[in-house]
């Protein structure tokens, strides 16, 4: 597909039983993002993003709301840009390939002397797998906790209070990471370092918390 300036091809499959399908929170997010709510857009585009981490379409709508919004692009280290790729379950898969490999090795190695060299080869590779699995997992984390600021123009505070003037003001759409909770407040983290109270009535996890 090409780069869906007007955000307005939809997708068909419908939202399977028990979740979300990318493809429904992909439709959401073209919705929102023609209604004029990039708050919300970049939330559902996020959301979608987590679940087909390598669709080019997604991350073209993204990087667009983003830029029309006035935001600067979202820079990640290399090891985030690659575990942002991979799934959590494709992540939890490696891992699992890994332990597997690794354990039927040592198990294997046991009175198999000729073959010791392979095995250990075999052994290497899998734990090879596991670090890649456990790096990307690493790296993973803070993505999945981040939170989108959906209410235009935003006030963040010092403290958990609103008679006091507010430190900065939040764009819609930025991106946050809440740490702490209070009282319809919550602490957050900006993605250029930051800190201050914003109600918890204007952020929506990416991830939600159940």
């Amino acid at each position: 597909m090409v780069c869906l300036a007007l955000f307005g091809v939809a997708r068909g499959a419908a939202q399977p039983q028990g979740g979300y399908s990318a493809a429904q929170l992909y439709n959401w997010a073209n919705a929102y993002a023609r209604s004029g709510k990039p708050g919300l857009a970049v939330l559902n585009y996020e959301r979608a993003r987590l679940l087909a981490p390598d669709d080019p379409d997604i991350e073209a709508n993204l990087r667009r709301v983003r830029e029309t919004s006035g935001l600067p692009p979202v820079n990640r280290s290399a090891i985030e840009r690659v575990a942002a790729r991979l799934s959590p379950r494709s992540l939890a898969w490696v891992g699992v390939l890994g332990l597997l490999m690794t354990g039927f090795s040592l198990l294997a190695r046991v009175g198999q002397k000729p073959k010791r060299r392979k095995l250990a080869a075999v052994a290497m590779a899998g734990a090879l797998l596991v670090a890649v699995s456990a790096a990307d997992a690493v790296a993973l984390w803070p993505i999945i906790h981040q939170a989108v600021v959906i209410a235009p123009s935003t006030p963040v505070r010092v403290s958990p209070v609103t008679t006091e003037e507010p430190l900065f003001v939040l764009p819609e759409a930025s991106l946050v990471t809440p740490r702490a909770q209070h009282e319809g407040f919550v602490l957050v983290r900006t993605t250029g370092g930051r800190s201050g109270w914003v109600p918890l009535a204007n952020l929506a996890r990416i991830v939600p918390q159940r």
